[in-house]
């Protein structure tokens, strides 16, 4: 019985090696074929620091958005704009609604206005508490402050992965 065991457990290890050996790299071609990178991963990621656009504020071009909806970018420089905090907002100065003063000058949306209206979540629900809906308030709500939460500078001189994303038509 000892030495029916002692087989047992050698050809339990030999035969998935000897498996191994005599096909070491057969391959199935289920006929699709994922390739998530063509680039060289290794090149991307020696470069220099990002350049971001210099354009003062008011003086840039709109950047069209990626997909209708997107957050708009940001055109132009922040170099004396940060740190942006709640008592310290230099983009409220040209786009909060109250001081915008020409067409270049996106005001904020009125989503940025809305304040959302917590409530209780319901005996065994997953949430303890839940949003019911938005409520209009005076000013800018404190969690929209932070614009570069949304939205992003934009530098020159970084170099992308090739991307096929496409998205919907932008709205104009």
């Amino acid at each position: 019985m000892r030495a029916f065991v002692c087989a047992l457990v050698a050809s339990a290890l030999l035969l998935p090696g000897l498996a191994a050996a005599a096909d070491p790299v057969k391959e199935t071609d289920d006929g699709i074929d994922v390739w998530f990178r063509d680039s060289d991963l290794d090149a991307m990621a020696k470069q220099e620091l990002a350049e971001y656009i210099a354009t003062e504020a008011g003086e840039s071009k709109l950047i069209d958005r990626s997909w209708s909806d997107a957050p708009p970018l940001i055109p132009h420089t922040l170099e004396d704009m940060l740190p942006i905090t709640s008592d310290e907002n230099e983009c409220m100065n040209c786009h909060h609604p109250d001081n915008v003063t020409s067409k270049k000058d996106l005001p904020l949306p009125e989503s940025h206005f809305d304040r959302p209206v917590i409530v209780e979540g319901k005996k065994n629900e997953a949430m303890r508490n839940r949003v019911d809906g938005y409520k209009k308030a005076d000013d800018v709500v404190g969690s929209r402050y932070d614009c570069t939460m949304c939205h992003a500078p934009q530098a020159g001189n970084v170099k992308s992965l090739k991307s096929l994303f496409r998205g919907d038509e932008a709205k104009k």
